[in-house]
């Protein structure tokens, strides 16, 4: 297992950090390289041709790190961005074109599109789902369906009893080049 640390935060270059008990039974993992970078707050990750996206909560950023590379980029961060529309960023997929869809956890409960051109603009936004966040976007294998999920529903709440709160979607494409 390896940690990731960013060596030079301008050129996005990283490098890889072994971490020697994998197990973490003599010390917890992030304690073995104090010299990674720690993220603020993991939400969704998604792989597409050679990139990894990720996001995380605490700050507002999804992020590209480039496999064969090793740079690794912000591609969104709310506290900068031209269009910061986005909050609340968790769960994320991509289309087979390379649009990023990225799921609030709050915010006003939207998927927004981070576009291959840049723009960034909303795809869906839930109604009457006050107390929920939306989970789990992704295409069907023709990407002709989204699908994702409200996860409390409009009761705002889980009930693990009756198994009724949360709610799916199914929103009929296309869905190339949002």
């Amino acid at each position: 297992m390896e940690a990731l640390r960013i060596v030079e935060e301008e050129s996005g270059l990283t490098e890889w950090l072994r971490i020697l008990d994998s197990t973490a039974f003599t010390m917890a993992s992030r304690n073995q390289v104090p010299s990674g970078t720690p993220f603020n707050g993991g939400g969704g990750i998604w792989y597409h041709n050679g990139i990894v996206y990720f996001s995380t909560k605490g700050d507002n950023r999804v992020w590209a790190y480039e496999t064969i590379s090793g740079v690794l980029n912000i591609i969104y961060d709310q506290n900068s961005s031209c269009t910061p529309i986005l909050s609340g960023v968790d769960n994320l997929t991509v289309s087979p074109a390379g649009d990023i869809l990225v799921a609030e956890d709050g915010g006003n409960l939207e998927i927004v599109v981070i576009g291959t051109d840049g723009v960034i603009a909303p795809v869906v936004h839930l109604v009457g789902h006050d107390n929920s966040e939306i989970k789990g976007p992704a295409f069907s294998p023709s990407c002709d369906r989204l699908y994702f999920s409200s996860q409390r529903g409009t009761k705002g709440f889980l009930n693990f009893w009756d198994n009724d709160s949360g709610i799916t979607f199914e929103i009929q494409g296309p869905f190339f080049n949002i």
